[in-house]
């Protein structure tokens, strides 16, 4: 049981809860419809609806990837601006039309290649406030001083930041610093250098739910400027996490500002960081969005408290499992309690109001759990006597106890209900965008792939040149240019695309069947087809190597037009040159993934892309795979296996494995094509296939370092109408050069068909 009086002891004030735009995270979302896009601005930001956050932060873009994708810099010169470019601040506007009220903060994560001095960096942020100003017609309340997570600069912030603003018209933009995830050294900075002091309005920190003493103590608002977004392949480890990290920030932080990243989860499920975030907005092609729990454990917050509320201090504690909050609206008497219990067995909470106006209000309960979100309870729920009330939460919830009205559960009048593959073929002939926009569906991980006008019309092309190249984020480097576009779950197609080289040296590069990207320099993990101004051209599953050849006719470069083609046809990858077939390989690694247009930093142009379905003599191969993850009850294991969460590596953030001898994975399916994907890695072991009872082989998974989503082992051409059954068996043997002998299962791709749940749907 947990007792609580809430006396008239009052902390501090609470000054919302919000979400960061950053990191080429929001760009999907951008791309759907303008229906659909108003649906999800209010699911995220109108009062009283949804997610209802209060406060949205913009990364100002550099063209680095800072973890899934880069965001455009608008200025990437001294003497170049385009403030349109990029997608954070639309989003802004957008939301800002949604709800007035929203706070606006700004934060840079990369430095352009330009910026050599104190004079260079205040120009970079004086154009971004004023371009936000002029052209969105918006104003930031809050603004970082220096690089997310990285150095801070104390000179600049106070020498010429902190002035510059008051001069140019921008004094009421406050600083909040330093955006650190390794503590409060920011206040412990600022103790000692009055001038520092009195810059910054509010120190923030990142992914910590405590806070010093001289943190604390120091009179300034504590933030906690950037922590989790919900993990979608829990709620307890997940959404209901995300709630006590809400709570816990205060009770042991005295945290009064909380921000989630990402804001949204728009950006590919192979990028890094993916599968997080309260509601996910990844298939624009379809209109189709989801909605995480998350978003509604963040209206049990946001829908009933507002900024300027006080928190009482005698009604915030939390044990192993729960967390509670009280805060009030010391202008209306208005109570709200937060109560969370993240725990396997009920918890009983006793409340004395006794004193508070709220003691003799009516009290409304609304309740979260896996099974139901954000439903208002009926009077049941709750035991009320003389100013005291009695709430027993069960396992694994949330509940808002309120004096409040008028919440509500956002519904939808448009989203599509089912998920839907992107439908081929497609064409786009990268001829129509607004200059200095991105294509639609394309989500950009190195450079800057944007709509240019020029003298043979519209054309999309790199931008980004060797002389501004920029500098990176602290934790990720900046791949060569590339960018993603189109459906995880393709699988046999052919994708072309005409392009052209300016300069006289460079290369372009045309990828598909990508379905993993890492947080490194190295190319995405698919297999990409490469050819160089020489007429030297590769064929690579990522950075291995899989066939090269030369041309002598026809280069690349001299200003002129050239046709790239890939053809996927189950195992036989292709790459074509205006027409004529170069190379031709036959490999398994990768069996589905998505589309990519590559080149070097330099100027490559590109047009009329076109995406289809390939033929197999007179028939169509199936474009689509249908693809569970190692967690779907239709996979059964025998023996020995362990279920690992959590890294975004594996798709949807699980991954199975085994090392024990004979520990068996069985799968039933129908279909023309299968494939078992799963981790190769140091400590992988070797397995025993059996396909309908015949000995396929043995599957060594060793490899020097890891290689995620990887098919450890690929059948195509079976009959389609039957029912089939793959069963590996873990192996005693491993290579030598093995630490140990791990199966990693991550999923199952079939082609053509179906998994078998159970005998009716033979």
């Amino acid at each position: 049981m947990i007792q609580m009086k809430v006396g008239l002891r009052e902390g501090r004030i609470f000054e919302g809860i919000g979400g960061i735009t950053s990191n080429g995270m929001s760009k999907l979302m951008m791309d759907y419809s303008p229906e659909q896009l108003s649906e999800l601005m209010d699911l995220l930001f109108r009062p009283g609806y949804g997610a209802s956050l209060q406060h949205l932060k913009v990364e100002i873009g550099s063209d680095v990837n800072t973890s899934s994708g880069t965001e455009p810099s608008h200025m990437r010169s001294k003497d170049d601006l385009d403030i349109t470019r990029g997608c954070g601040l639309p989003l802004a506007k957008l939301a800002k039309e949604v709800n007035p009220e929203l706070v606006l903060e700004a934060l840079r994560w990369g430095t352009p290649r330009w910026i050599q001095n104190d004079e260079d960096k205040w120009l970079f942020y004086l154009n971004f406030l004023r371009g936000a100003r002029e052209t969105y017609g918006l104003e930031f309340d809050f603004i970082g001083p220096d690089i997310n997570e990285g150095a801070f600069d104390r000179d600049w912030a106070v020498n010429t930041l902190g002035p510059g603003l008051k001069q140019e018209g921008f004094g009421h933009i406050r600083i909040v610093a330093d955006d650190s995830e390794h503590g409060w050294d920011i206040a412990d900075r600022a103790a000692i250098d009055k001038e520092l002091f009195e810059l910054i309005h509010a120190y923030g920190v990142h992914y910590t739910q405590e806070s010093t003493e001289t943190a604390r103590s120091s009179g300034k608002p504590l933030w906690l400027s950037e922590d989790l977004a919900s993990f979608r392949h829990s709620f307890s480890d997940g959404a209901l996490m995300i709630a006590r990290r809400i709570s816990d920030s205060y009770t042991l932080g005295r945290m009064v500002r909380f921000e989630i990243h990402p804001l949204v989860e728009a950006e590919y499920e192979n990028t890094p960081y993916n599968y997080k975030g309260i509601l996910v907005t990844t298939w624009p092609w379809s209109g189709h969005y989801r909605i995480d729990p998350g978003l509604w454990i963040i209206a049990h917050y946001t829908q009933f408290i507002q900024p300027g509320w006080v928190y009482m201090d005698d009604g915030c504690g939390r044990s192993e499992y729960t967390s509670h909050v009280t805060l009030q609206n010391k202008d209306t008497g208005d109570i709200s309690i937060v109560i969370v219990n993240n725990g396997p067995e009920s918890v009983m909470f006793d409340c004395d109001l006794t004193g508070l106006p709220a003691s003799s209000r009516e009290l409304h309960v609304w309740r979260t759990t896996e099974a139901e979100q954000f439903e208002l309870q009926s009077g049941q729920t709750l035991e009320r006597e003389q100013g005291k009330l009695r709430l027993n939460a069960v396992p694994y919830s949330i509940y808002t106890v309120t004096t409040t009205t008028g919440q509500c559960k956002g519904c939808s009048g448009v989203m599509v209900e089912t998920s839907s593959s992107f439908p081929l073929p497609y064409e786009d002939g990268l001829s129509s965008g607004r200059a200095g926009a991105n294509p639609r569906h394309t989500t950009d991980q190195g450079g800057a792939f944007e709509f240019v006008s020029g003298e043979m019309g519209i054309y999309l092309q790199q931008q980004v040149t060797a002389a501004q190249i920029p500098v990176d984020w602290t934790y990720r480097r900046t791949p060569e240019p590339y960018t993603l576009l189109g459906s995880l779950e393709w699988a046999n197609y052919e994708v072309s695309v005409d392009v052209r080289l300016e300069s006289e040296y460079g290369y372009a590069m045309l990828g598909g069947r990508v379905n993993y990207t890492d947080k490194s320099v190295r190319p995405p993990e698919g297999y990409l087809f490469i050819m160089r101004h020489d007429g030297g051209c590769e064929l690579r599953r990522g950075v291995d190597s899989l066939a090269y050849g030369r041309i002598s006719e026809g280069l690349l470069g001299n200003d002129e037009w050239h046709r790239m083609k890939l053809t996927f046809a189950d195992k036989t990858i292709a790459a074509w040159w205006n027409g004529t077939k170069l190379l031709e390989v036959e490999d398994t690694e990768i069996s589905s993934g998505q589309v990519s247009l590559g080149s070097g930093y330099h100027h490559l142009a590109y047009r009329n892309l076109r995406i289809e379905p390939i033929r197999n003599g007179e028939s169509i191969l199936p474009v689509d795979c249908s693809r569970v993850i190692d967690t779907d009850s239709a996979l059964l294991y025998k023996g020995q296996w362990t279920l690992k969460k959590g890294d975004f590596n594996g798709f949807a953030r699980t991954m199975t494995h085994s090392n024990e001898e004979g520990a068996i994975l069985v799968v039933r399916f129908q279909g023309s094509g299968i494939s078992l994907l799963g981790k190769r890695a140091p400590d992988g072991g070797m397995a025993d296939i059996f396909l309908n009872g015949v000995n396929e082989g043995t599957i060594d998974t060793y490899a020097p370092e890891a290689k995620y989503r990887r098919s450890l082992f690929s059948k195509y051409g079976l009959e389609s109408g039957r029912t089939h059954e793959l069963r590996l068996v873990v192996s005693s043997g491993r290579n030598p050069r093995s630490a140990d002998r791990q199966i990693y299962a991550d999923a199952v791709e079939i082609i053509g068909g179906t998994l078998i749940r159970n005998k009716e749907d033979e």
